[in-house]
């Protein structure tokens, strides 16, 4: 009887680990926390010394961003979010660059230099947050499974909007990339 008792026991024990494991990991890998307003004075630029020489030139992408004139824009997901993103005019009627962010980044983070690139291309840019990341609602990252429908809804967003003749191009950096890698399939 005490035998099994000690295999009950220890059974146990190791169910109560594994379920603070797996629930410890996703918090920590797929768990968004909500989204706080940044100050006109912060910047978000992702942390490390990896970072550090290239940091001065993502605040000045930052700053000349938030200068500019757009467009505050947002659709809702299959499954109910309001996803946000601004959109950056050049020239009526150019094509349309819709970028993604990469994995626990955010738009204006990651895609602020993107925009010079888009006018300097000739593009119109928009650049999107997506779930559970920046403005937009939600908290479970899912690594481009649900994120590649949102891309298609930004899609028929511009579709929608800008007539469906427009010249769509989709860019993406690190997950943004899977999520149109995805999308387009």
């Amino acid at each position: 009887m005490q035998y099994w008792t000690i295999v009950l026991a220890v059974f146990a024990t190791l169910v109560v680990l594994f379920a603070a494991l797996t629930v410890g990991c996703f918090l920590k890998i797929f768990y968004a926390p909500r989204w706080r307003p940044l100050r006109e004075d912060e910047y978000p630029t992702p942390k490390g010394k990896v970072y550090d020489p290239y940091r001065e030139r993502m605040v000045a992408w930052i700053k000349e961003t938030r200068a500019m004139e757009r467009r505050v824009v947002s659709v809702t997901s299959y499954d109910g979010l309001c996803l946000r993103g601004y959109y950056y005019e050049q020239k009526k009627g150019a094509p349309l660059e819709i970028m993604f962010h990469g994995y626990r980044g955010n738009a204006e983070r990651d895609l602020s230099g993107g925009i010079q690139r888009c006018f300097a291309l000739g593009r119109n840019a928009l650049i999107v947050d997506q779930r559970a990341a920046g403005r937009s609602d939600g908290h479970v990252i899912t690594f481009g499974i649900r994120e590649y429908r949102d891309c298609l809804q930004w899609i028929e967003f511009a579709i929608g909007r800008f007539g469906k003749d427009i010249k769509i191009v989709l860019t993406g950096i690190s997950m943004g990339a899977a999520t149109v890698m995805m999308a387009a399939g």
